[in-house]
């Protein structure tokens, strides 16, 4: 499913790769051998991705220049290993990964000011483990210079690991949003329980560690709306869709909870229809609810971000906040997400069918009885 590998990478591959390129700051002399890493690990893929890249670093060379040239980007000659600890954090094994061009992985480059081929990051397969803690070690075999970092699993293919009300409740619940009451809201909770025996250490800038009893310290909510344009005159039904960004909540004690403003849905759903296209009737159909999660270190990657800016018009020349041990920088964790359909309440949808935002959406009705 395309919408689960964009969610949460996006503020940070966005930092990541554009943190480096800009012209306009000035970067101490010499040169420095600087790396950009970044990886994402996520249980429902079956082929894991790291990304190592050098920054654009170096006074008497235009970094657009350098941009368009892969050699001024990737390493020759590196070792990429994940070392797989217990939660005694003893080593259990070693994982080798492969060099790759993620051409010819399904994941070609975007074009622009850099070069897009090849397009390289180190791969390795096979499920993950969430009782294991799997520390990634890069190794520059013609420096010697090793950076490392620790990322948490989260298990998001057990229920009773990984709860949500709104999908998982034998209480059969509905998507209820028919009041636009300002103090009217819905509610989308859930938890997550750690693997018995869970311990991670989290380190902080200044090098302290804190020991997490729970990976999962962030969680984002997208609500999808689902419908179908129906053309009345040739009977072709062509289905949409439109998805609301509930925002973020911190975990709190294995919990979350989000409470999204029932007008905030209205206009959501009111922005996605818009005026019905002439001879066109719409249906709707079931909604579809997507929780993410992930680790203290995007928790602490986004609060970074939001307080000082990120990208183009940020203030800081490399990623805002990184957890690479060494002469890296980036983001090095994991996520999971939970997926589903819900069904709107009747009167939400005759709500919505009779308010005046939807006057010129022409909604017939819906797709199921």
């Amino acid at each position: 499913m395309q919408l689960k590998r964009l969610i949460l990478p996006l503020i940070a591959i966005f930092a990541l790769l554009s943190a480096g390129c800009s012209e306009k700051i000035n970067v101490a002399a010499p040169y420095k051998d600087i790396s950009v890493v970044y990886g994402l690990l996520d249980n429902w893929d079956t082929a894991h991705y790291i990304r190592v890249q050098k920054a654009f670093l170096d006074n008497n060379k235009s970094a657009l220049d350098m941009a368009k040239t892969y050699d001024s980007s990737f390493y020759n000659n590196l070792s990429v290993i994940i070392k797989r600890f217990n939660f005694s954090y003893k080593l259990v094994d070693t994982i080798h990964l492969n060099l790759v061009n993620l051409d010819n992985e399904g994941y070609p480059k975007q074009p622009g000011v850099f070069f897009t081929s090849p397009n390289y990051a180190y791969k390795f397969k096979g499920p993950l483990d969430p009782n294991y803690i799997y520390r990634l070690v890069i190794t520059n075999l013609a420096t010697g210079k090793t950076d490392s970092a620790d990322a948490p699993i989260l298990d998001d293919t057990q229920l009773s690991t990984f709860y949500v009300d709104a999908l998982d409740s034998t209480l059969n619940p509905r998507l209820d949003f028919h009041s636009t009451a300002s103090h009217k809201s819905y509610s989308l909770s859930g938890y997550y329980k750690a693997a018995v025996g869970f311990n991670y250490k989290f380190y902080t800038e200044n090098g302290d560690s804190i020991l997490q009893s729970n990976p999962a310290a962030i969680a984002q909510a997208i609500i999808r709306f689902n419908w179908v344009d129906s053309e009345i005159t040739t009977g072709v039904m062509t289905p949409r869709f439109y998805d609301y960004d509930a925002g973020f909540v911190n975990v709190v004690n294995s919990t979350f909870e989000f409470e999204i403003k029932n007008t905030l849905l209205y206009g959501a759903l009111a922005t996605a229809l818009k005026k019905a296209p002439t001879n066109v009737a719409r249906l709707l159909d079931r909604c579809e609810i997507f929780v993410y999660m992930s680790t203290i270190d995007f928790l602490t990657y986004r609060n970074r971000s939001l307080v000082q800016g990120i990208g183009i018009t940020g203030n800081e020349i490399q990623p805002i906040y990184t957890n690479i041990k060494g002469s890296s920088v980036g983001l090095y964790t994991s996520k999971g997400w939970r997926g589903g359909k819900i069904t709107m309440t009747s009167t939400t949808v005759d709500s919505v069918k009779q308010h005046s935002m939807f006057a010129e959406s022409n909604i017939k009705g819906t797709v199921y009885r």
